[in-house]
């Protein structure tokens, strides 16, 4: 499966502004944590 090729710039541009959102919004977060969330967020996309 091609994920990036699924994936427009808007969905890229709106999952780095939701990640960057979280990453200030929470204190204590870790990488893990992020990456795990980036990843739902590519396969929601995806699977539209």
């Amino acid at each position: 499966m091609n994920i990036l090729g699924e994936l427009s710039e808007q969905n890229l541009q709106e999952i780095l502004e939701n990640v960057y959102r979280k990453g200030q919004e929470t204190e204590n977060i870790s990488v893990l944590e992020l990456i795990e969330d980036i990843k739902q967020q590519f396969m929601s996309y995806t699977t539209k």
